[in-house]
């Protein structure tokens, strides 16, 4: 627990320092150092021995922390393997090279020429919908925007930006052929784990919601309800989507995440009503666990769907943005309840999920307001 703690304290210190020593600094000295991928592997390491150490022998139970150390192997792979760069093109101009992050010349398997660029505008505005390169690799044509990438020869090209006169695009490009195999897998695993944690008939959510039927119908439709009204006014924009937005994916990511976050409000508030109504604390203990189960389930469906997103629109699954670092550590914050050892006492239990909350604030009005980043707009 103590590991796991630090990891946490370690995730929520970073973007505090990133605010203030910027990007760079945080993604060579914390998130790209050996210590910090020491520190995971080392939690990795004393939960297998916890589980071992348990008997744990529930396949829904071995399949969820199984998709989470894959999914870390997949992380790791990506950090010690995975090539990135920038390249510079100019119409009509053909180039074989790639620009490093240190500012390091790499030849390219292939020529890619600029046929031409483009902005594409939301009808009857001056509002970009869309940034377009075309361009050609070979004798093969491509179209490259966003959320639309191109892959040749193992490298994936992603539109980024351009220059003001149009005649120009630069493209990132991105060569992960171990980390992203491994991570989609431990992806999938995920997927396949979460709802299986809800319906495996030796598990604790259906034991306790199978008592409180009404409840668990009441309380799911009251969050979902929660989740539409707020989807609902965030969608209703006065101006159109950016073109990073522009896409499907976003009902799909932000309405799942919303059915989270509401269902754990209605966590919060019953634990504030049961630290003040204390008759009731170990009747609304297990409300609260009606509650939190289907919002870690939610929560987690929502932070890796974003990370494929992620991955199809910047070419990176997970860049530790302090949104998506936030959404992690609120993932992890929740997830400690779910454990019987780590439930202690009725007052203790619900006093933590009252102070859980605050992590949520964190993540969707902290973040924006204090700390920035390329969720900021959200």
């Amino acid at each position: 627990m103590t590991l796991y703690i630090v990891v946490v304290v370690v995730m929520a210190a970073a973007t505090v320092i990133e605010r203030y020593e910027g990007t760079d600094f945080v993604s060579a000295h914390l998130y790209g150092s050996w210590w910090f991928s020491a520190l995971w592997a080392l939690l990795v390491v004393a939960a297998t021995a916890l589980l071992a150490r348990k008997r744990e022998r529930r396949p829904s139970v071995l399949a969820l922390h199984l998709s989470f150390v894959v999914i870390l192997a997949g992380a790791l792979l990506t950090h010690l393997t995975a090539i990135r760069g920038i390249v510079y093109l100019r119409q009509g101009k053909p180039v074989n090279t790639y620009l490093t992050k240190d500012m390091q010349l790499h030849p390219l398997p292939f020529t890619i020429t600029l046929d031409h660029f483009e902005i594409l505008y939301h009808e009857g505005t001056d509002v970009p919908s869309d940034y377009v390169s075309h361009v050609s690799i070979g004798n093969q044509a491509f179209r490259i925007s966003m959320n639309h990438i191109a892959t040749s020869h193992a490298i994936r090209l992603y539109q980024s930006d351009y220059d003001d006169d149009l005649q120009g695009s630069i493209l990132a490009m991105s060569s992960d052929p171990w980390g992203i195999p491994v991570t989609y897998c431990g992806y999938a695993l995920l997927f396949i784990a979460l709802p299986w944690m809800l319906l495996d008939p030796r598990g604790e959510w259906r034991q306790v919601s199978g008592r409180r039927r009404r409840l668990t119908i009441g309380s799911l439709l009251a969050a979902i309800i929660l989740a539409v009204c707020f989807f609902s006014k965030m969608m209703a924009q006065k101006t159109p989507l950016i073109p990073v937005l522009n896409t499907p994916l976003i009902a799909v990511h932000v309405g799942v995440i919303f059915t989270a976050y509401a269902l754990l409000a209605l966590t919060f508030i019953n634990s504030l009503t049961a630290l003040v109504w204390h008759r009731r604390a170990m009747q609304l203990q297990q409300v609260s666990l009606v509650l939190l189960y289907p919002a870690i389930a939610c929560l987690g469906y929502g932070i890796f769907i974003g990370a494929i997103w992620a991955n199809l629109s910047w070419g990176t699954y997970w860049s530790w943005d302090p949104k998506e670092t936030w959404a992690l550590i609120t993932f992890m914050v929740y997830a400690i309840p779910l454990h019987k050892p780590c439930r202690h006492t009725v007052t203790f239990y619900h006093l933590y999920l009252t102070l859980a909350f605050l992590t949520i604030l964190m993540t969707y009005f902290g973040v924006n307001y204090l700390l920035g980043g390329m969720h900021s707009y959200a």
